[in-house]
């Protein structure tokens, strides 16, 4: 019959069973006593994001004088229109609610790797996680000046609203749709009065949007993750997504094939759905990175001292690193903001 299973070994092989690891003495090394249970470990790193967001947070609620938000705020005054009186500061705290369900589901993730289920339930939101960071690293690029960030919100704003309008398709007149409809109205008649061009405005189904469409997740993605491997965070992705939609090709991801026939005339057999800490810190590394790359956008954005972030970055990198059994190295400098890499 079919099963799930996790493995629960640890990295030096010594619950293999062989009678050479029984028989001869093993002196684990630092890296094998870290991750005696590899699943606790990868979910002790991504806890270390977490803290380190909040203990940032907690002492001042918002961008500090001097930040980069600080200053393009200072200019709000000047594309203030019918779609708000202060656009530049909603679009430079609009990427705190988005990254709080982050953390949310970054816990759940957690969650799963300590429980003794979760074989592909984890690989599901580690493509949830990625899609939930795609927005407000988008938002959050550096660099950008006021004018382009509120066009990216307000493309963003644009594309909420007419979802909330599709919520209820096809029903009469509600609040909700005509609550949407008219804050539509209000951001296109405020981007037309400044200066921007209103495209796809008619259309019944899809949101109208400012001057350009936002990039495609995937393409979004390739340069989160690791623009020098642009494959990388599509792959991420689109693997996360085949398991959520519960397709062959994903599912099969887990298969362990079985010495037993169940149907013997059809060539059928018994296969085990598996999988184990190296698959799954492998697979399912986009979800960190990608946190990751939106954090150290933030903390830049923000004015934030980066000095504990970094710390749960680099803890996580080399845990996931450790796990998936992949060469270590440090972190990319492209998962940080312009000017605050490290080696």
């Amino acid at each position: 019959m079919p099963g799930l299973i996790r493995d629960r070994t640890p990295l030096n092989g010594s619950h293999d069973g062989s009678k050479s690891q029984r028989s001869r003495p093993h002196r684990p090394t630092v890296t094998e006593v870290r991750i005696a249970d590899a699943w606790a470990e990868l979910a002790r790193s991504l806890d270390g994001l977490r803290v380190a967001f909040y203990e940032s947070y907690e002492p001042v609620h918002g961008f500090l004088p001097g930040s980069p938000a600080s200053d393009e705020c200072s200019r709000d005054a000047t594309l203030a229109g019918t779609w708000g009186t202060s656009p530049v500061r909603d679009a430079n705290i609009a990427p705190l609610s988005p990254l709080l369900v982050l953390f949310d589901h970054l816990d759940t993730l957690a969650s799963v790797f300590r429980s003794p289920g979760g074989v592909t339930a984890s690989h599901t939101l580690a493509r949830a996680i990625l899609d939930i960071a795609i927005g407000p690293w988008y938002l959050l690029e550096p660099g950008i000046g006021e004018r382009e960030r509120v066009r990216r919100y307000m493309n963003l704003r644009l594309q909420s609203l007419k979802e909330q309008v599709q919520l209820e398709a096809g029903s009469d007149s509600t609040a909700i749709r005509d609550h949407s409809t008219d804050r539509i109205a209000l951001i296109t008649k405020a981007a037309r009065a400044h200066g921007f061009e209103v495209r796809r405005e008619g259309d019944r189904y899809r949101a109208p949007y400012l001057d350009s469409q936002m990039p495609s997740t995937t393409s979004l993605a390739a340069e989160m993750i690791a623009p020098q491997a642009p494959t990388l965070g599509p792959l991420f992705w689109r693997m996360g997504s085949a398991i959520a939609h519960g397709q062959h090709h994903g599912i099969s991801m887990f298969f362990e094939r079985q010495d037993l026939a169940v149907d013997p005339a059809h060539g059928d057999a018994a296969v085990r759905i598996q999988t184990s800490s190296k698959d799954t810190a492998l697979r399912c590394g986009g979800a960190p990175l990608a946190v990751i790359a939106t954090l150290g956008r933030f903390f830049a954005q923000y004015g934030w001292d980066a000095t504990k972030l970094r710390a749960a970055e680099a803890d996580v990198i080399d845990v996931c690193q450790t796990v998936a059994g992949v060469q270590k190295s440090g972190i990319p400098g492209t998962f940080r903001a312009k000017g605050s890499a490290s080696a």
